[in-house]
């Protein structure tokens, strides 16, 4: 089952913000004047990554995809706090 079109229309805008959003943390990864900028990015790509998925799961109808958000949210966090201990140098000895 699909949603109906006004909904329809709505989750599409939705996701072209959120396409405009991931396209706005890439270019801050790519020019971010230091390394903690750039795991903010990263960490706001991962966040823009898991709304697109969720807004296309309402959009479809479907509940597949909720896996597939949980296993981004997890290896995103486990990114950042890898990146955040990185940059602290807890994981260089």
């Amino acid at each position: 089952m699909t949603a109906p079109l006004p909904t329809s229309a709505v989750l599409l805008a939705a996701l072209a913000v959120l396409g405009i959003g991931m396209l706005l943390c890439v270019i801050r990864m790519c020019r971010g004047p230091s390394l903690l900028d750039q795991v903010l990015a990263f960490d706001c790509l991962v966040l823009d990554v898991v709304g697109a998925v969720l807004v296309l799961s309402i959009l479809l109808g479907t509940a597949f995809f909720i896996d597939v958000v949980l296993v981004i949210t997890l290896l995103g966090f486990v990114g950042t706090i890898a990146l955040a201990a990185y940059v602290e140098g807890s994981l260089v000895d």
